[in-house]
């Protein structure tokens, strides 16, 4: 926790910020973060004016103690550190989906829905087309309601694209612009994931994508089902993993269970996927984060929660692992999961 109350001081040193800032600037999940707040404005360190975290003099004193300078900022403003820049077909894409993603259902907690934003969606496409991975490939999307499947459809790259959904709602959206674009080589199936993979997606795909609930239960469970739909050796699959609500110690349990099911993992970039939550709604909500934040928090001016981007590719025959089905919330809610709902 030491590293992370250094990065704290030293964006404060800068200037004053919002709790949503420094969320985006530190390193612990947010059931950690909340409590280290809690205990640096304890020991006088920082104070809250208006909604807006300061550093005291003796918060001063601490960081000139550390060595610590003024947080500069580093990441290419370009990218956003993302690594891709969007431009020719992509750039056309995500002009039709500016179109199309405004009419798509409101997303809803009952499936721990929060999709993300535009930009973030179509550098995911970008870079599964630089590793070779969506060119003439066949593509799963498993839980679609930031409408990916649509978007790499849309570029013509895939031979063929499945989105398999539970929520009736985007089904119906997929199928509706599916037909009205007319669009051939993308279709849309109703799947609830605790369910078994049917037959005839098992061992048919190249690649998948998935942006999976936060809890090891729930992650294992997508990754299960996704890795049991690949072809074989170098297939590949894509998937978003927070630091937020997913500790270090949950990572480790998750990597281990990975090298089991025959896949290794060949990148992790680091905020890549930024995702549009509600804003009042959220502050309003009894979400852990809100309950137990030092002070009241007031609604975000800013696009706060994100995950890494996760790439697997498998070394053999991809295989599923031995695990517990999660009944109910249990699939979406766990002890680290302060942004869900129980």
């Amino acid at each position: 926790m030491e590293k992370v109350k250094m990065q704290i001081l030293s964006a404060l040193l800068k200037e004053p910020r919002t709790f949503w800032e420094l969320i985006t600037m530190q390193d612990l999940h947010l059931a950690r973060f909340t409590d280290l707040l809690k205990e640096m404005k304890e020991k006088g360190w920082l104070k809250w004016e208006g909604g807006v975290l300061v550093l005291t003099g003796e918060g001063g004193q601490q960081a000139r103690k550390l060595d610590l300078g003024e947080r500069e900022e580093v990441t290419c403003p370009r990218c956003q550190g993302k690594g891709v820049v969007r431009d020719g077909l992509f750039k056309k894409v995500y002009q039709k989906m500016k179109e199309i993603q405004p009419r798509r259902p409101e997303a809803i907690s009952q499936f721990d829905q929060g999709p993300v934003e535009l930009e973030t969606l179509i550098a995911r496409l970008m870079v599964m087309y630089s590793r070779g991975d969506l060119e003439q490939r066949d593509l799963l999307v498993l839980g679609d309601d930031d409408l990916t499947g649509l978007a790499a459809a849309l570029t013509g790259l895939p031979r063929k694209v499945q989105v398999l959904e539970v929520d009736q709602r985007l089904v119906e959206f997929i199928k509706k612009t599916v037909q009205e674009e007319g669009m051939s080589n993308l279709e849309v199936g109703s799947y609830d994931v605790r369910e078994p993979l049917p037959a005839k997606w098992k061992a048919s795909f190249d690649t998948f994508f998935v942006d999976p609930v936060e809890t090891v239960k729930g992650i294992l469970l997508f990754i299960n089902r996704c890795v049991s739909s690949l072809k074989g050796e170098g297939a590949a699959g894509y998937f978003g993993l927070t630091h937020l609500e997913a500790s270090r110690k949950k990572w480790h349990v998750l990597q281990t269970r990975f090298l089991e099911m025959n896949m290794v993992v060949t990148d992790i970039q680091r905020n890549f996927q930024w995702y549009e939550l509600a804003r009042e709604k959220f502050v309003e909500s009894e979400y852990p984060l809100v309950k137990e934040a030092p002070e009241k928090l007031p609604v975000p001016d800013i696009n706060w929660y994100s995950s890494d981007l996760y790439r697997l590719e498998a070394v053999s025959t991809p295989q599923e692992v031995p695990m517990e089905i999660p009944e109910g919330r249990e699939l979406y809610f766990d002890d680290e999961a302060y942004a869900t709902l129980p």
